[in-house]
C-alpha cells in the first residue's frame, strides 16, 4: 500500500472517529483529540506520528479508550477500507462542542496535497454541527453627549476629552445626554465675575448698571459661552460685545480699550484684572454665598433616565468652579515702626489704637504680614515724639501685632539693630513664642536666609526677602543677628522654591524714594526677581507709596507705603496700601487694594471715596497706565 493511499484511508478514518466520539456517552475531550489528529495529519513522517499519537492516546487513564485506538488502527492499516455508517439517532451530547478542525497547508516533500472531502465522508448526519470559532464580544458604545449654547467651555472640553466614555456629537438632538442651562438633573454650579483692567478706579458695579452696559455695547468683553446665555440673565447682548475664549486675549483687548468691562469664569481671573463687587458681593472672600450671587449659573444634564444615570455615574468633573477650601488670602503691608510719635500716641491713646481701621483687613486674612523695622526691648524708654532716628519699641507694643493676628514678620529693615543685637534676639523670642514666622532676617546669616513657608488650602506659599542697601550694622553675620544682605543666592533661592512648587512672595528693602513712580533701576531690580520665579514682588522700603507693574504675569508693587509710622509731612507718606493677594487652586488669582490715610502720626483710617480715587489715579499714572 503506497503512502498516498495510506494517507487517504487514514484521513477518512479519522473523520469517522471524530464523528463517533462526538456522540460518545462518556466524558471525552474531543477538542484535544481533534488537535492531536490535525497536528499529526499535517506532518510528513507518518510512521513516527503514529507512535506519537499512540503515546498521547495511552496517557489517558481510562481503559475503554483503547478500544477506540483499536478502531483507529483498523481503519488506517490497509487501503481497502469499508465505509461505516454515520450515526444518525444518537441523542445530542450535553458537553461543549469541539472547535471545527482546520486543515493546515499541504506539507512539502513526497506527500500529496490534502485531498478534498468526498461524498462518502461528508459529515452531514451529525446530531449537531461542529462548533465554529468563538464570537468576538462587541464593546458597548459610549454614551453620546452634546451641549447647548451657554454651557461653560471647561465642562464642554472635559466631556469632549473622554471619547472612551462619551462620544461627542454636535447635534444635541442626536445625543443620549445633553448639558444645558435649562431644566434637567443638576450637574454643576458655575460662578462668573465682572472684572475690569487692574488700572480701574471703580471697585463695584450694580446689576442694573451691568445689564445696561451689556445691552448698550460700551467696551465689553465676555467669555465665548456667554453668547448663548438666556436673555433673562442680562438681557439681549449688544452686537458690539466681543466674545472670546482666551482670557489673556480678552484682558489685552480690555486694557487697550479702557474703560471696559469683562465677564469671565471666576477661576480664570488674572492678577492684571480687577474683580468688581456685584451688588456688594465678591467671590474673593471665603464667606461668599454662590446662591445669592447674580452670576451663578446652574448647569444641568438632560436625557433619558437610564442615560442620565449612566452619565452621572461615570462623570467625575468638577461640581463648581468656586470652592472656599481652595482660597488663600495673604495681606501684604508696608513699613511698621512702633516708635517715636507713633509710640507716643499708643501710650496716650491705647496700644491697639493704630490698628482700629486696618485691623479687619489683617485679621480676616489667612496669612497677615508686617515688615517690622524696629525691635522690641524691655529697656526701651518712654517714647519721645520728636526724637531722632535710633529706634526701639517697648515690649508692651507687641500686643498690637498679636491683636492684629500677624502670621509672618519681615525682618529686612534698616533699623532692626538700632538698639543693639540683643534687642533683635529678644524680638525673635517674642515672635517664636507667639507662633509668628519670620523671614528676611534672623539670629545669624544662615537663619536670615531661611524662607517663611506656609501651606494653606492647597496653596504652597514662601516668603523671602533681603536688604540690598544696609547699613552694614543692620546685616546679619555668621554669629550676629540682623537682616539678610542681598546676594546671588537670593535669586537662586527664589528659583529653587518656585521649582519646588511654591508661590514665592519676594520683598526688597530697597532705596527709599519720595515719589510715586519707580525708578528705572528699581524696575530692573524688581523684574530680576520675577525672572527668577517670584509670583509677587513688594518693596518693603517705601515710606512713600509707589506704583505697580505686571511683569510676565507677576504682580509688582514698588512700595505699599507706611502702615504704622509718624511721617505726616507729605501726602504720599500718609497714604498706605495693604495688598491682599488672593491665591486659588495653586496660583495668584487676583489682588485687592485697601487704601488708608495715616492720621495723628499713628493711625491709618480707610480713605474716603474721593481720597481713594485720588491716590489710585496718582499711582496708576505713575505706573504708566
Amino acid at each position: 500500500m503506497k503512502n498516498s493511499q495510506k494517507f487517504d484511508a487514514f484521513q477518512q478514518g479519522m473523520f469517522r472517529i471524530i464523528a463517533f466520539f462526538q456522540h460518545a456517552p462518556v466524558k471525552f475531550d474531543i477538542a484535544e483529540f481533534s488537535v492531536n489528529i490535525q497536528t499529526w495529519i499535517s506532518e510528513i513522517d507518518f510512521g513516527h506520528k503514529m507512535n506519537f499519537f499512540a503515546r498521547v492516546w495511552f496517557k489517558r487513564q481510562f481503559y475503554w479508550r483503547r478500544l477506540y485506538l483499536f478502531a483507529f488502527f483498523w481503519l488506517t492499516a490497509c487501503g481497502n477500507v469499508a465505509e461505516l455508517p454515520l450515526a444518525t439517532a444518537v441523542p445530542p451530547s450535553t458537553f461543549p462542542a469541539p472547535p471545527t478542525p482546520h486543515l493546515l497547508p499541504s506539507p512539502t516533500g513526497d506527500l500529496p496535497p490534502t485531498p478534498a472531502f468526498g461524498d462518502a465522508v461528508a459529515p452531514t448526519a451529525f446530531a449537531r454541527p461542529l462548533a465554529t470559532a468563538t464570537a468576538v464580544v462587541t464593546a458597548v458604545p459610549p454614551l453620546t453627549i452634546s451641549a447647548e449654547a451657554g454651557v461653560p467651555l471647561d465642562l464642554v472640553a472635559l466631556a469632549q476629552a473622554r471619547p472612551d466614555q462619551f462620544a461627542w456629537v454636535e447635534d444635541a438632538r442626536a445625543a443620549d445626554v445633553v448639558l444645558t442651562l435649562g431644566e434637567g438633573t443638576p450637574l454643576a454650579e458655575w460662578v462668573y465675575v465682572v472684572a475690569a483692567p487692574f488700572a480701574t478706579v471703580e471697585d463695584e458695579i450694580a446689576l442694573a448698571t451691568l445689564q445696561t452696559n451689556w445691552q448698550s455695547g460700551d467696551p465689553f468683553f465676555a467669555s465665548a459661552e456667554l453668547a448663548g446665555w438666556d436673555t433673562a440673565i442680562l438681557g439681549e447682548p449688544d452686537a458690539n460685545i466681543t466674545f472670546l475664549a482666551d482670557v489673556a486675549e480678552m484682558s489685552d483687548r480690555a486694557w487697550a480699550e479702557r474703560p471696559s468691562l469683562l465677564i469671565l469664569p471666576f477661576h480664570k481671573l488674572q492678577p492684571d484684572l480687577k474683580l468688581l463687587r456685584l451688588d456688594g458681593l465678591s467671590p474673593l472672600t471665603a464667606d461668599f454665598d454662590p446662591a445669592a450671587y447674580p452670576l451663578t449659573v446652574a448647569v444641568n444634564v438632560r436625557g433619558g433616565e437610564t442615560a442620565v444615570a449612566e452619565f452621572l455615574a461615570a462623570w467625575d468633573g468638577p461640581a463648581t468652579n468656586w470652592e472656599a477650601n481652595k482660597l488663600t488670602r495673604v495681606a501684604m503691608s508696608g513699613v511698621t515702626a512702633l516708635t517715636r510719635a507713633t509710640a507716643y500716641q499708643m501710650e496716650i491713646g491705647g496700644i491697639l489704637t493704630p490698628g482700629q481701621a486696618v485691623g479687619p483687613v489683617l485679621q480676616t486674612a489667612d496669612i497677615a504680614h508686617v515688615s517690622n523695622e524696629v525691635s522690641f526691648t524691655p529697656d526701651c524708654p518712654y517714647p519721645n515724639p520728636i526724637g531722632g532716628t535710633t529706634f526701639c519699641s517697648r515690649e508692651s507694643y507687641f500686643e498690637l501685632l498679636t491683636w492684629l493676628g500677624i502670621d509672618v514678620v519681615e525682618l529686612t529693615g534698616n533699623h532692626i539693630n538700632d538698639w543693639g543685637t540683643d534687642a533683635l534676639l529678644h524680638s525673635l523670642d517674642l515672635y517664636k513664642t507667639a507662633g509668628m514666622a519670620v523671614f528676611g532676617g534672623g539670629a545669624n546669616a544662615e537663619a536670615a536666609q531661611q524662607p517663611a513657608i506656609f501651606e494653606h488650602n492647597g496653596n504652597r506659599i514662601a516668603f523671602v526677602g533681603c536688604n540690598p542697601v544696609g547699613p552694614a550694622y543692620a546685616w546679619a553675620g555668621a554669629d550676629k543677628p540682623g537682616s539678610r544682605p542681598c546676594d546671588a543666592g537670593f535669586a537662586a533661592q527664589i528659583a529653587k522654591l518656585a521649582a519646588d512648587g511654591y508661590l514665592v512672595i519676594a520683598t526688597l528693602q530697597y532705596n527709599e524714594f519720595y515719589h510715586y513712580a519707580a525708578t528705572a533701576q528699581q524696575k530692573v531690580d524688581f523684574a530680576e526677581l520675577v525672572a527668577a520665579g517670584a509670583t509677587a514682588v513688594s518693596g518693603s522700603q517705601a515710606h512713600h507709596a509707589q506704583g505697580f507693574a505686571f511683569v510676565d504675569g507677576a504682580f509688582v508693587h514698588y512700595g505699599p507705603g507706611n502702615l504704622f509710622f509718624d511721617q505726616m509731612d507729605q501726602l504720599g507718606t500718609r497714604q498706605t496700601f495693604v495688598d491682599t493677594y488672593v491665591f486659588y487652586d495653586g496660583r495668584l488669582l487676583n489682588v485687592e487694594l485697601w487704601t488708608g490715610l495715616i492720621e495723628n502720626y499713628c493711625c491709618p483710617r480707610e480713605m474716603t471715596v474721593e481720597e481713594r480715587r485720588a491716590v489710585l489715579t496718582a499711582v496708576f499714572q505713575a505706573s504708566d497706565w
